[in-house]
């Protein structure tokens, strides 16, 4: 029997988690899995979703919850961190106070993605060592961002089985299905970086390289240059280099900052998050519609499907030996992009087996993107590094790193706010 441990278990996405479970019957039919939360409120309701799921598809699961770490841990086979430290109003805050001082970013990126690494960090090392006590062949497969900075924590912190992965990723691969009109099966997809900063560099349909068709397709459908969202940014970038961008968005805050720093802080500064809490609601009312007998639509937000098919066919693949190509994977470079640092924690495509995840050589970034790689990379250490050492002087020199920061002054004004901001989520610095 496989146990897997959901942390974050009350969490809105835990529905889909369950869903994906039950896509995967073959391989986990007979599996234990534990619905981990700091608090019990969402947990029943979770618990129930998921045993009428199962019951649904014939599949045979044993649910548990609980508050416990390490009850939860013991005998796991597979970890899923799946948390935000400090929930909805840490992230608002993170957004929301670099761009009253006039620089961009979110939860992942610039000043945000900075102080979420140093609130999530600690958090998941705790966990990790835990790991390591409790469940030492496990694997950890985290989707907690910022996932490339909280996995080098992670891995200098620990030697605990963790894998890292983006959500972007999958969810890219299928709009290149779509676009392509090509089955999963005959894709062959493969993109480099680092996490959120990555390009596709490879695409091929039943072995044929694919990409002088997807850059007529992307380009006969071009925007209006005068538009300034995510998609037309994206046209405009692949039209300049030649590649498209995985996730346009977060790029798109360095070619763009001010459009880009401007929207999210009208969606932000909105004490509705951009109707944000009035969905939760709504979604808490679907999964008791599901319970009753509603059934799964993945095409509702918080169940769209590419998310969890990642995260548990990944487990799955080492479960069954696969052998398989995943992309979206967050690893210790040591090769895998010729051109970046050994030591540097990249996004690129492995092959996920018995033995976990084995990088690809994926060869060169594209030179246009070596510079931004860098940077990020700069940042990204010395983010980990006040995240371990709680020293403020090297969090400032973080935040000065990020490529979004561009006024002293400002940065240390951040700093200070969002030290107050987020006071006793970050241990290292009390």
């Amino acid at each position: 029997m496989v146990k897997l441990v959901l942390i974050g278990g009350g969490s809105p996405f835990t529905p889909s988690v369950f869903q994906a479970i039950v896509e995967n019957a073959s391989a986990l039919d007979g599996s234990h899995v534990h619905l981990l939360d700091l608090s019990e409120a969402r947990l029943p309701q979770m618990k129930k979703l998921g045993e009428v799921l199962a019951a649904r598809a014939g599949l045979k699961l044993t649910i548990t919850t609980g508050t416990d770490p390490r009850e939860a841990f013991d005998g796991a086979d597979f970890v899923f961190p799946g948390y935000r430290v400090g929930g909805i109003e840490a992230e608002r805050q993170d957004f929301v106070i670099p761009t009253r001082h006039g620089i961009c970013g979110d939860e992942t990126m610039g000043p945000g993605g900075t102080f979420m690494a140093q609130c999530t960090i600690p958090a998941t090392v705790a966990y990790a060592r835990l790991m390591e006590e409790l469940c030492p062949e496990a694997w950890a497969i985290s989707y907690v961002n910022p996932t490339n900075i909280v996995a080098e924590g992670v891995l200098r912190s620990t030697r605990a089985k963790f894998i890292a992965v983006c959500d972007c990723w999958p969810g890219f691969r299928e709009m290149l299905c779509h676009t392509l009109e090509v089955e999963d099966k005959d894709l062959t997809a493969r993109a480099m970086g680092v996490n959120h900063l990555t390009w596709l560099t490879e695409v091929k349909v039943k072995g044929e390289d694919a990409y002088p068709r997807l850059r007529e397709i992307m380009m006969a459908s071009r925007p209006d240059d005068e538009d300034r969202d995510e998609w037309t940014f994206a046209m405009r970038h692949l039209d300049t280099y030649g590649y498209l961008l995985v996730c346009a968005g977060h790029p798109q805050m360095l070619w763009e900052h001010d459009q880009s720093m401007n929207e999210r802080r009208d969606r932000w500064e909105d004490p509705d998050i951009g109707g944000w809490r009035a969905r939760i609601e709504e979604h808490w009312k679907f999964i008791d519609a599901m319970i009753d007998g509603e059934p799964y639509n993945p095409n509702r937000q918080w169940l769209r499907m590419h998310h969890p098919r990642h995260a548990i066919g990944i487990a799955v693949s080492i479960i069954t030996n696969e052998g398989r190509e995943w992309g979206g994977m967050n690893y210790l470079n040591c090769g895998s992009i010729s051109n970046l640092p050994d030591d540097a924690v990249v996004e690129g495509t492995c092959i996920v087996g018995s033995a976990g995840p084995v990088p690809l050589a994926m060869g060169p970034l594209p030179k246009p993107f070596v510079g931004l790689a860098m940077h990020n990379i700069t940042w990204q250490h010395l983010t980990v590094d006040a995240a371990l050492t709680g020293d403020k002087k090297i969090l400032y020199q973080a935040l000065l790193a990020s490529p979004y920061v561009h006024n002293m002054q400002a940065a240390r004004t951040i700093m200070e706010e969002l030290l107050e901001a987020h006071r006793g989520l970050m241990p290292q610095f009390d």
